[in-house]
């Protein structure tokens, strides 16, 4: 008994003298982070959009989760952002879209300042009713001690049709009266992380 008491005395003595940085969450900031995707409409011409509200975090435990607002969404042209987030998003019942993944930590803390880490991982995408499994491929560096960014190295590759968005594309088609709008959607983002605990400090 006295043993074990010991062993539970010197495990927290450890956990105590752990960085603040290891054992607290990653917070997404959401003013120096961006979340972009392309659509391509009449075959050949591209337009860039965004979303403005983007939370996340990643534990201890190295979950990490993306939030994304889908009211946020910004196309540059009002008429448009009310049109996809009612016929494409319909964020009135759906108004958020979510992310996870799981990563090791242990690889990223490791890195020194100015460093940085290729992955490729799977994640979940769950899109309005339709949970979705895509590998993502990013790159992971460290700006300082306690911030990370996390940016695609590759764009991920989403299929409307996969989403179960091919009524709400071919909603907007007509309404805009176009001839085509592509079911392929690449996504860019880059995103930064602060620990919360170095941040209290």
């Amino acid at each position: 008994m006295i043993y074990q008491k010991i062993r539970i005395q010197t495990f927290l003595v450890f956990l105590l003298a752990l960085p603040s940085i290891v054992l607290s969450d990653w917070e997404l900031v959401n003013d120096d982070s961006h979340l972009n995707f392309v659509s391509f409409k009449a075959i050949d011409f591209a337009e860039i959009h965004s979303f403005k509200e983007i939370s996340g975090s990643i534990d201890k435990n190295g979950k990490a989760n993306l939030g994304i607002n889908l009211e946020s969404l910004e196309t540059l042209i009002p008429i448009r952002n009310e049109r996809m987030r009612n016929l494409l998003f319909e964020t009135q019942i759906f108004p958020n879209a979510n992310f996870y993944l799981q990563v090791d930590l242990d690889k990223y803390l490791n890195l020194s300042i100015g460093d940085f880490r290729n992955n490729e991982a799977k994640g979940r995408l769950l899109l309005k009713n339709k949970d979705i499994e895509t590998n993502v491929k990013f790159k992971v560096t460290r700006l300082a001690k306690d911030i990370f960014v996390v940016s695609s190295t590759e764009p991920l590759i989403l299929n409307i049709e996969n989403l179960g968005l091919t009524e709400g594309v071919e909603s907007l088609r007509v309404v805009a009266g176009l001839p085509s709008i592509s079911k392929s959607v690449p996504v860019s983002f880059f995103i930064k992380f602060r620990n919360k605990g170095e941040q209290n400090d």
